[in-house]
């Protein structure tokens, strides 16, 4: 008898349970829910420098996700399989103390994703850092692939390929 047809049926839902959902939104409700978590964890293991000098960075929070996609020319990539990337749009709020002082930085983020046929992985990431001086302009969106945020999306991503996130 095959293994799948041996596990109770009790078993097969908690299995299913786990497996990385399909659907772009239930992706990225369960992904900006536990996205400050894994950043949080990158900036734990990258900036001891920062801490060393008393500097530390916090992620509080995420918004919800926006889905209505730029028209963008196809110069500056290729679709994988033929597929045009998704694009996801989300704020993340972060703290960031130094000494006694308290900052309160809001970044902007433009997500690509694309979903192969065995999981979703991300394309690439850019991001636009706030500005609280209203007398400047916000600084120019940057490639942030490899970035803290971009990094704990592609750790959680993993973990969801995984089967290890909850739902």
């Amino acid at each position: 008898m095959p293994l799948e047809y041996a596990r109770s049926e009790g078993e097969r839902s908690s299995i299913d349970r786990l497996s990385c959902p399909q659907d772009l939104q239930q992706l990225t409700a369960l992904l900006l829910r536990d996205l400050p978590n894994y950043s949080n964890r990158v900036i734990q293991r990258t900036q001891r420098k920062n801490r060393a000098e008393g500097v530390r960075n916090f992620i509080v929070t995420t918004s919800q996700a926006e889905f209505e996609p730029l028209d963008l020319p196809r110069i500056q990539y290729n679709p994988i399989e033929g597929r045009d990337p998704e694009q996801v749009f989300f704020t993340v709020l972060e703290r960031q103390y130094k000494n006694k002082e308290v900052a309160t930085i809001q970044t902007y983020h433009w997500l690509f994703l694309t979903q192969t046929d065995d999981a979703w992985q991300t394309v690439m990431m850019y991001s636009r850092f706030g500005n609280s001086k209203a007398t400047k302009p916000p600084a120019p969106p940057r490639e942030t692939t490899n970035g803290i945020i971009g990094q704990g999306v592609q750790l959680w991503l993993k973990d969801c390929r995984a089967g290890t996130v909850r739902r």
